[in-house]
C-alpha cells in the first residue's frame, strides 16, 4: 500500500550539478511565491464570478416580471427568436455528439497504449525474473536497453518494475536496474530506491539496504519516511537492533521526520533483539516527538517485554493502551498472554483470553495457542484440551501449534493415551503433524513407562513424510533409559548418524544414563569418551550419570579419577559428582580416600550443595565410632549456618545437636570407667535400662532457644523453614523431659498446618494411633531377643519418640538421609529426654541396611539369638527396595515380627502391598484407613503385616497388569514431585495428587489390597 501511496505522488527528478541544483532550487521558491501570488487574485475572480451568480436570481425574477406586460409584437419576435434556438440547438448537440465520439476514441486509443504499456513492462519483467537471483549487470542492462527509454518519459514504468521485484524479493536485480538506470542518464529518484529497499528488507539484505539508502544522497536525492521506513524493517528482521535505532535516530538530520510508522519498525527491532528497556524508551518518546503510539507501537512494545520475561509490564501497557486513546487488538492480547505464558502465569493467560470478547476482540489462533501453552506449562493439561476443543465454537481453526501445545501438555501431565489421541487426530483435522508433534508424543510415551509405543512413533514418522532428529532419538532413548532397555538405547544412539542425524549432549545423556542403569559402567564410561568424536561436549549430566554407574558398580578408583579430571575442567556438578565418589569409595570400605581423595577435607566453603556428601561421610563416622571426626564435620555444617546458606537457626541446632552427643558420650565413658570391673553386667545393664535417658542440662537448651528463636527471619535460603517452625514451636510448647508433651505439641503444630493449607510431613493423629496400636500388639520385644523398633525415615522424629516412650525398654533405630534433618530430630529427641533410648542414624537405607546386622552385633556382643528387628516401620517413599533389603539381610522377626507401612495410598505402594499381602506372602495383613493430623477430610492408609513363618517370604505370583501400571505410575509421578523442587512441576503434582490418589484406591480396591469394611 505504501508503494502504490507512492506512485501516486511521484514527479520526475533530474540529475543536475550541484549549481544547476541551488538554481532549480531558488527557481523552485519563485514559482511558489508567484504561485501564492496568484492563489489570492483566482480567489478573488472566484468571489466575484459567485457574486454574479448570486445576483442572477434577482435579474431573471424581474425580467419574469416584464413577460406578463408584453405587447403582441414582442412576443411574436420572441417566438421567432425561440424558433431559431432550436434551430441553434439542434446544430449544438450534433457538435456535441461528434466531440463525444472523438473523446471516446481518445479513451480507447489511450486504454490500448496502456495496455501494451502493461504488457512490454510484464515481458521486462518476466525476463528478469528469468536471470535468476544473481544475473549480471549486462544481463540485465541488455534487458532493460529499450525499456528504459520508455522509463525516461514515465519514471512510474521504472518504479513498477523495482515494485514487482520487491515482491519476487529479488533485491540484487533490484540494484542492477538502478545502476543501468544512472548509466543511461535515466532519471533515479526516491521512489525507485524506496522499491529497491524495499526489495531489499524483504529478502533479508540489511546491508545492501543500508548501501542503497546511503547512495540516495549522491544522486542529489533526499530519502523519505518510507525509504528510512523499510531500511529500519530490514535492520529489525535482520536482528540488527543498534543500526535500527542508528537510522531512526538519523532522520531528523536528514529533514525527514519520523512517523509511527518508523518507530513501529524500530520497537519491533529492539524486540526481536531482545532489548525491552530500549523498547520501552521509544514508546515513552513519542510523545515528545509528537508521534501518537497506535495499536502496531503498543503490541511490538508488549512483545518486546514478553520475550524479556517481564509480564507484569506487558499487562501494564495492555491496560494503559484505553488512555492513550489506543483500543487494543487481538495482536495485542496475544503478546500479553504469550507473556503471561513465559512468566508461569497460566490463571493471568486464561483470565486475559476471557476478557477478550468483552473488550470486542475476537481471540485468533494465536490467542489460543498462547493460552494452551500457558497452561502445558503450568501443568494444567485438563484446561489446555478444553481451550483446544473449544476453538471451533469461537470460529477458530486449531493449526499445528495448537494441537503442539495440548500434546505437550498432555506428555507434561503423565497423559500418554491423550497425547497419542490428539496426535492420531490431526489429519482428521487437516493438520499434518511435524517433528514437534511426534517428539512430544514420544517424550509422553517415554514418561509413561511405554517404550514400544515410544519406538513405534519413532518408526513410523517416514511413513509421515515426518524427518526425526536430535530430540526425537533422545525421547525415546529416554523410553528405553526409563525401561532398563540399554541394549535398544545403545542402538538407536548408534542409528543416528544412518538417518543424518548427529547425537548431541542430550542424546548421549540418555544413553549414558541407560547404561547406568542397566549397571553397565563400562560402556557408560565408553560413551562419555566417545562424545567428542561427534563434537558432543560431555556436561555435568554426562559427567555425573557416568559417576553414579560407577558408584553403583562399586569402581571407586575410577570414580576418583573422574572426578580429578572434572575438577581440572572446573565444571559447576563438582557437589554432586562428589558424592558419588564419596559413596563409591564408601561401598567398597575406602572411606578415608573418600575424605581426603575427593578434596572434601580442604574445602574452605560449605554449601548446601554439599548435603549429601557431608550425609555419607557423618554415616561413615558415625558406624565407625569417629566421634571426634563426626563433631568436626558437624561444626563445619553450623558455621556454613552463620554464614548464611542455611536457615539462620539451624547453627544452634547443629551446635546443640553435637554437644549433647558429646556430653552423652562422655557420660556414658563416666560410668564405664567406674564400674570397669564388671563391664558386663554394665554393658547388660545399658543395654536394658533405656529410659527415661539423659536430659540436657540448661547449659545446652538456653543457647538453643535462643538460636532457635530468630529462624523465621529470613537468610538466603529458605530450607528448612517449615522443619525449624516445627522445632521452634516445640520447644516453646512443651516442657523438657516429657515424651507426651512433645508429642502433643507435634499434633498441634500439625492441626496448625492444616489450618493454613499447608501438609504435616509426620505420622500424628489417627496414623500414630494406629502405628502405636500395631507395635503393642506385637510380640514382646524383649532386648535379649531382638534389636528392638527399626524406623526408615526420620524426618523430625515424631514417630521415633513415640514409639520409644510407648515401648518403656525397647531400643529404637531410626535411618534419616539428611544430615539437617537428623540434628533436628536429635535435638527433638533429647528436648524429650530419650536420646537414650533412641539412635539417630545418618545415612540412606541402601547404604545402611545392609551394615546394619554387623553394625547392631558389634554393640550388643550379648544378644541373644538370631540378631533382628521385632518391628519395623517404614516412612518412605521406597518400600519396594527397602522391603527387599529387610528380606536379604533377614532384619525382621521371622515369627511375629511386624511391618508398618505409611503413606500407602498416597504413594500408591501396590508393588509392596502384593508383596506382603498376595495369595503366597507369609504374612498377615490388614490395611487400615487413617486420615492426616493436619486435615482429617485427607484419607490416606497404613499397612500392618505380620510374619506367620519361621521363613519370611513374599508372594511370588506375578504382579497383575493393572497393579504392574499402577506400580508404574507412582514412581513416574514421584520422580516428578523429587523433580519439580518447588517450582511449577511441584504445583502440578500437587494439583493432580487428589485425582491420582482417587486413582490408586479405585485400583487397589478391585484388587483386594483396600482398608476391609
Amino acid at each position: 500500500s505504501l508503494m502504490l501511496a507512492s506512485r501516486t505522488l511521484e514527479l520526475p527528478v533530474r540529475r543536475q550539478q550541484p549549481t544547476q541544483a541551488f538554481a532549480a532550487e531558488a527557481s523552485s521558491q519563485k514559482v511558489l511565491g508567484q504561485i501564492a501570488a496568484k492563489s489570492g487574485s483566482f480567489s478573488g475572480s472566484c468571489s466575484g464570478v459567485f457574486g454574479q451568480i448570486a445576483n442572477s436570481g434577482s435579474s431573471s425574477g424581474s425580467r419574469s416580471g416584464r413577460k406578463a406586460r408584453c405587447s403582441p409584437q414582442e412576443v411574436e419576435s420572441r417566438s421567432k427568436d425561440h424558433r431559431s434556438d432550436g434551430h441553434n440547438n439542434n446544430s449544438n448537440s450534433r457538435y456535441n455528439n461528434n466531440s463525444n465520439n472523438n473523446k471516446m476514441s481518445q479513451q480507447q486509443q489511450q486504454q490500448q497504449q496502456q495496455q501494451q504499456q502493461q504488457q512490454e513492462q510484464q515481458l521486462v519483467l518476466q525476463q528478469l525474473l528469468d536471470l535468476g537471483r544473481t544475473p549480471s549487470e549486462a544481463e540485465v542492462s541488455k534487458i532493460l536497453s529499450v525499456e528504459l527509454d520508455s522509463c525516461r518519459d514515465n519514471p512510474r514504468r521504472a518504479t513498477g518494475i523495482l515494485s514487482s521485484l520487491a515482491r519476487h524479493r529479488l533485491p540484487y536485480i533490484a540494484q542492477l536496474v538502478l545502476t543501468s538506470m544512472l548509466a543511461k542518464s535515466v532519471e533515479a529518484n526516491v521512489f525507485h530506491y524506496t522499491a529497491a529497499i524495499s526489495a531489499c528488507e524483504k529478502d533479508g539484505q540489511w546491508q545492501l539496504a543500508l548501501n542503497l539508502l546511503s547512495s540516495i544522497p549522491d544522486i542529489r536525492v533526499i530519502p523519505n519516511k518510507i525509504s528510512f521506513s523499510a531500511a529500519i524493517s530490514a535492520c529489525e528482521k535482520a536482528g540488527q537492533w543498534q543500526l535500527a535505532l542508528g537510522l531512526l535516530s538519523s532522520m531528523p538530520d536528514m529533514r525527514v521526520t519520523p512517523d509511527e510508522i518508523n518507530y513501529n519498525a524500530a520497537i519491533s527491532a529492539c524486540e526481536k533483539g531482545g532489548q525491552w528497556q530500549l523498547a520501552l524508551g521509544l514508546l515513552s518518546s513519542m510523545p515528545d516527538m509528537r508521534v501518537s503510539p497506535d495499536k502496531i507501537t503498543y503490541s511490538a512494545a508488549i512483545s518486546a517485554c514478553e520475550k524479556g520475561g517481564q509480564w507484569q509490564l506487558a499487562l501494564g501497557l495492555l491496560s494503559s493502551m484505553p488512555d492513550m486513546r489506543v483500543i487494543p487488538n487481538e495482536v495485542s492480547y496475544s503478546a500479553a498472554i504469550s507473556a503471561c505464558e513465559k512468566g508461569g502465569q497460566w490463571q493471568l493467560a486464561l483470565s486475559l483470553l476471557s476478557s477478550m470478547p468483552d473488550m470486542r476482540v475476537i481471540p485468533n489462533q494465536f490467542s489460543y495457542n498462547a493460552a494452551i501453552s500457558a497452561c502445558s506449562k503450568g501443568g494444567q493439561w485438563q484446561l489446555a484440551l478444553g481451550l483446544l476443543s473449544s476453538m471451533p465454537d469461537m470460529t477458530v481453526i486449531p493449526n499445528q501449534f495448537s494441537h503442539n501445545a495440548a500434546i505437550s501438555a498432555c506428555e507434561k501431565g503423565g497423559q500418554w493415551q491423550l497425547a497419542l489421541g490428539l496426535l492420531s487426530s490431526m489429519p482428521d483435522m487437516r493438520v499434518i503433524p511435524n517433528e514437534i508433534s511426534y517428539n512430544a508424543a514420544i517424550s509422553a510415551c517415554s514418561k509413561g513407562g511405554q517404550w514400544q509405543l515410544a519406538l513405534s512413533l519413532l518408526s513410523s514418522m517416514p511413513d509421515m513424510r515426518v524427518s526425526p532428529d536430535k530430540i526425537t532419538y533422545s525421547a525415546a532413548i529416554s523410553a528405553c533409559e526409563k525401561a532398563g532397555q540399554w541394549q535398544l538405547a545403545l542402538g538407536l544412539l548408534s542409528s543416528m548418524p544412518d538417518m543424518r542425524v548427529t547425537p548431541d549432549e542430550i542424546s548421549y545423556n540418555a544413553a549414558i544414563s541407560a547404561c547406568e542403569k542397566g549397571g553397565q559402567w563400562q560402556l557408560a564410561l565408553s560413551l562419555l569418551s566417545s562424545m567428542p568424536e561427534t563434537k558432543a561436549t560431555p556436561d555435568e549430566i554426562s559427567y555425573c550419570a557416568v559417576m553414579e554407574s560407577l558408584d553403583s558398580g562399586g569402581q571407586w578408583l575410577a570414580a576418583l579419577a573422574l572426578l580429578q579430571e572434572m575438577l581440572v575442567a572446573r565444571l559447576d556438578a563438582i557437589p554432586k559428582a562428589r558424592r558419588s565418589a564419596i559413596s563409591a569409595c564408601s561401598r567398597a570400605g575406602h572411606w578415608q580416600e573418600a575424605l581426603w581423595a575427593t578434596g572434601f577435607a580442604a574445602i574452605s566453603e560449605v554449601t548446601a550443595t554439599d548435603l549429601d556428601s557431608f550425609g555419607i561421610l557423618l554415616m561413615e563416622c558415625e558406624q565407625r565410632d569417629l566421634l571426634s571426626l563426626d563433631l568436626s564435620m558437624s561444626r563445619r555444617l553450623s558455621a556454613a549456618a552463620r554464614q548464611g546458606d542455611f536457615m539462620l537457626g539451624l547453627a544452634a541446632v547443629l551446635d546443640f545437636s553435637a554437644d549433647v552427643r558429646q556430653q552423652h558420650k562422655q557420660q556414658q565413658q563416666q560410668q564405664q570407667h567406674q564400674q570397669q570391673q564388671h563391664q558386663q553386667q554394665q554393658q547388660q545393664q545399658q543395654h536394658q535400662q533405656l529410659s527415661p535417658g539423659f536430659l540436657p542440662p540448661p547449659s545446652l537448651l538456653q543457647p538453643l532457644l535462643a538460636g532457635v528463636a530468630c529462624s523465621h527471619i529470613s537468610t538466603r535460603s529458605l530450607s528448612y523453614h517449615r522443619e525449624l517452625a516445627l522445632l521452634r514451636y516445640v520447644l516453646e510448647a512443651a516442657q523438657p523431659g516429657s515424651p507426651a508433651a512433645v508429642a502433643e505439641a507435634f499434633d498441634a503444630f500439625g492441626r496448625n498446618l492444616g489450618s493454613s493449607g499447608s501438609w504435616a510431613k509426620f505420622a500424628g493423629g489417627s496414623k500414630a494411633t494406629a502405628l502405636l496400636a500395631a507395635v503393642r500388639a506385637g510380640p514382646p520385644a524383649d532386648q535379649s531377643d531382638t534389636f528392638g523398633v527399626l524406623e526408615i525415615g526420620t524426618y523430625c522424629g515424631n514417630s521415633a519418640l513415640r514409639l520409644a516412650a510407648a515401648l518403656p525398654g525397647v531400643r529404637v533405630t531410626t535411618l534419616e538421609l539428611d544430615p539437617i534433618l537428623v540434628a533436628i530430630a536429635r535435638t527433638l529427641v533429647a528436648f524429650a529426654g530419650l536420646c537414650g533410648a533412641i539412635d539417630v542414624w545418618t545415612g540412606h537405607s541402601a547404604l545402611l541396611i545392609p551394615r546394619l546386622k554387623r553394625r547392631l552385633v558389634e554393640r550388643f556382643p550379648t544378644l541373644q539369638g538370631r540378631p533382628c528387628f521385632s518391628a519395623i516401620f517404614m516412612d518412605r517413599w521406597g518400600y519396594d527396595k527397602d522391603f527387599a533389603l529387610i528380606q536379604e539381610h533377614e532384619l525382621l522377626q521371622e515369627a511375629g515380627g511386624v511391618l508398618v507401612a505409611d503413606n500407602v495410598l498416597t504413594t500408591a505402594a501396590a508393588g509392596f502391598l502384593w508383596k506382603v499381602a498376595g495369595p503366597s506372602a507369609s504374612f498377615a495383613s490388614q490395611v487400615v484407613a487413617v486420615s492426616e493430623v493436619a486435615d482429617s477430610s485427607q484419607e490416606d492408609w497404613m499397612s500392618v503385616s505380620v510374619s506367620m513363618t519361621n521363613e519370611l517370604r513374599s508372594s511370588h505370583e506375578a504382579l497383575p497388569p493393572e497393579l504392574a501400571e499402577l506400580n508404574a505410575e507412582s514412581e513416574r509421578f514421584r520422580q516428578r514431585v523429587v523433580a519439580a523442587d518447588g517450582g511449577s512441576g511441584a504445583e502440578a503434582a500437587k494439583s493432580e495428587k487428589p485425582a491420582f490418589v482417587r486413582h490408586a484406591k479405585a485400583t487397589l480396591a478391585r484388587a483386594g489390597l483396600g482398608p476391609s469394611t
